[in-house]
């Protein structure tokens, strides 16, 4: 990853796994909301800088408002407003959320550059859901050529 320019971003994936939960899709978060289908594209698709506070707490209401995972989400979102580089100099502890260690991707007993690879695979798919939709894909043909 040090030579990619990618910045990834954790709150688009815990979103769109929180909305998948829900049975909630962009449309139907924009009409809870009351925020674009646009802007929730652009929420999900890590195309943004910041979001405003007003529309975090929209999105917490309209995805339930449980607190675990709106402790989450305020996690993920206060990560990634930190560049990359200088994650490793802070923790945010927030009630509720899962600690901030816990993101690693697990590389004990993996060769080095497995380990390495699997990292960039988790960052892509953490930072693109295109990238996600096609893992999906390769694991479930991976897994048809497995058996």
């Amino acid at each position: 990853m040090a030579n990619n320019k990618i910045s990834p971003k954790l709150l688009p994936a815990v979103l769109d796994s929180l909305m998948q939960d829900r049975g909630v899709n962009q449309v139907e978060l924009s009409r809870r909301t009351g925020i674009a289908v646009s802007r929730i594209n652009n929420y999900l698709h890590g195309k943004y800088r910041t979001i405003k506070p007003a529309h975090v707490a929209a999105i917490f209401e309209a995805l339930g408002g449980k607190s675990e995972d709106n402790a989450v989400l305020v996690q993920v979102y206060l990560v990634d407003l930190i560049a990359v580089e200088c994650r490793r100099w802070i923790e945010i502890k927030i009630p509720g959320a899962k600690p901030a260690g816990k993101w690693a991707v697990p590389s004990k007993g993996l060769p080095r550059a497995f380990a390495a690879a699997l990292k960039d695979l988790y960052l892509l798919c953490v930072s693109n859901v295109k990238v996600r939709q096609r893992t999906k894909e390769w694991i479930a043909i991976m897994g048809e050529a497995a058996r």
